[in-house]
């Protein structure tokens, strides 16, 4: 069984029993683990695998409900993985018969109880140093709360939450003999399998459990490409790449000798470069964030990709088509990383919304109506100049595009834009656009930035066959959700779920050392350039318009 190094590793995954989605949580973990590159799985609801040749398998993950294991399955099982093999146990694999003691003993715990319903919990990390927990933020989540009985008393406690007020272990490990045992009560249904902390919490129990080692250790060197004063966002980069276990930021690059005063004000121990090939002919900058303004994105993205050096452009990617093409194939063919900061995706609204319509809430969307929308004077700076940002569309209008494309993850159709210049004339961006994105699946997509809407309309709107979600400003911190049961419309509020900003940098880190997949890959980032792009055009153009991708 191999416990060191890099590579594929097989894993063995068994599911089956009672009460659970297995095969379609079974899907999900085949899409985790062939992500991440490391991972060959198997899957199986023949129980009588255990008792076979598990020699071949660096890694067993036992997702299955009640039964009994016969004396040759426990024995195989047992045998494997005090043999030195690994062990992921998910929620309900210890809801098993009693004479399974031999069972039970090597998983370290056994399911006594849960609430009678599932309800919204807190995941709170206990040991952040585990590997399984490293780098993974406090979460909560909506779960089948399992309470836990006959605990060995050298399980490792990695995260809890509290129930009727006491604190109960949701996820631990244990050595048992030469291997390795990890065990998350999370994960009844597909709703759990899907997000993202519990998705990481689980592969990277598994890491450790295989024996697996880091493509690095770290740390991953990161320089801020321009200090600009506009919302302190270098500040803000810089501040969250240092929360990062194996992230640190070592300096900052500007042509303003004010701005890099600043910055070593903010960071006394930051380096400073005058100028891009200064801080490209340091041989530590390992990692370069462009804070530039969004219209020398790409030049200085490419200029640092040809340097072998990884990149995250600032939201939006660039300004052009042409030029995110250009990116990803710089990218492409250096090697390094490339991305956006999409951190929103990480909002709590954003993170409700793709929850609920996850759960089905409403039924199957067909369509959203989203944006800002107010009557007020532009200020001048460089994000009212057109030339500079790209346009009234390529601010907020990168992220609500971005979530949109994530709440219908559907191919594009075509898409129709109207771009209006009316009363601001002080200024070159547009006072109005709106682009309306048409999916192949018949949904559609409306969103709409304006500085000459003297009526406002809700920041989202969006319609399901089974109901709807508004967030017009009615709840506060939440919206209205209004759902058709037994016939009757029926309507709740709901809050926003807790957002977790830590998220991004949590898996720029994970993704360079470990090799997880990239959330915000370029090619999701070209898509929403695509769509703005195409909005403009279709401007002018007056009739519906695609991109190359997309056609």
């Amino acid at each position: 069984m191999a416990r060191t190094g890099r590579g594929s590793k097989n894993v063995l995954m068994l599911i089956g029993g009672v009460y659970h989605p297995f095969e379609a949580c079974a899907k999900i973990a085949k899409s985790i683990l062939t992500a991440s590159g490391r991972y060959e799985l198997t899957v199986t609801d023949d129980r009588k695998v255990l008792a076979g040749a598990l020699k071949k398998f660096d890694a067993v993950i036992l997702y299955t409900c009640g039964g009994k294991l016969t004396a040759g399955q426990e024995a195989g099982l047992v045998k494997y993985v005090r043999g030195g093999g690994g062990l992921v146990a998910v929620h309900s694999a210890n809801s098993i018969s009693d004479d399974n003691k031999d069972y039970i003993g090597l998983l370290g715990s056994q399911f006594d109880t849960h609430p009678p319903r599932q309800s919204y919990i807190d995941v709170k990390i206990a040991d952040p140093s585990h590997p399984a927990t490293t780098r993974l933020s406090d979460f909560s989540l909506t779960e089948e709360l399992y309470v836990l009985k006959n605990l060995a008393p050298d399980i490792r406690v990695l995260a809890t939450t509290t129930y009727r007020s006491a604190t109960t272990a949701v996820m631990y490990c244990r050595d048992a003999g030469k291997g390795r045992v990890f065990y998350t009560s999370l994960g009844h249904s597909t709703e759990q399998w899907q997000l993202s902390s519990f998705q990481r919490s689980l592969l990277h129990g598994l890491d450790w459990a295989a024996g697996g080692e880091p493509i690095r250790t770290g740390p991953i060197r990161c320089a801020i490409l321009g200090y600009g004063p506009s919302f302190n966002m270098g500040r803000h980069h810089a501040t969250r790449i240092n929360a990062t276990e194996g992230l640190t930021a070592i300096g900052v690059c500007d042509i303003d000798p004010a701005r890099t005063k600043a910055a070593k004000e903010d960071f006394p121990n930051f380096r400073t470069w005058p100028n891009a090939n200064k801080m490209l002919a340091d041989p530590d900058v390992d990692l370069v964030v462009s804070i530039l303004p969004h219209n020398i994105h790409a030049k200085y993205a490419i200029k640092c990709l040809k340097a072998g050096r990884h990149v995250i452009t600032e939201k939006p990617f660039c300004v052009t088509l042409k030029e995110a093409d250009a990116m990803v194939a710089a990218a492409k063919a250096k090697g390094p990383m490339l991305t956006c900061y999409h951190n929103r995706r990480w909002d709590g609204d954003f993170c409700t919304i793709r929850r609920m319509i996850r759960q089905g809430l409403i039924g199957e969307v067909f369509e959203i109506s989203c944006g800002f929308s107010d009557y007020r004077k532009p200020r001048h700076w460089w994000r009212s100049d057109k030339a500079i940002s790209g346009g009234n569309m390529y601010d907020w209008g990168a992220h609500f595009t971005d979530w949109v494309l994530q709440l219908i993850p559907e191919k594009i159709a075509a898409i129709q834009g109207f771009f209006q210049k009316k009363v601001w004339h002080q200024v070159t961006t547009e006072d109005h656009t709106q682009a309306i994105i048409r999916f192949a699946n018949g949904a559609m997509a409306d969103i709409v930035f304006s500085s000459i809407s003297a009526v406002g309309r809700p920041r989202w709107r969006i319609l399901g066959t089974g109901g709807a979600i508004v967030d017009d400003g009615s709840v506060d911190k939440g919206c209205r959700v209004v759902t058709c049961e037994q016939g009757q419309l029926v309507e709740r509020q709901v809050k926003w779920d807790a957002g977790i900003h830590d998220e991004y940098y949590h898996n720029i880190a994970d993704h360079l050392l470990l090799g997880d997949e990239l959330m915000i890959k370029p090619q999701e980032a070209r898509r929403i350039i695509g769509v703005l792009e195409c909005a403009e055009k279709s401007s002018k153009s007056g009739k519906g318009e695609v991109f190359a991708g997309e056609a």
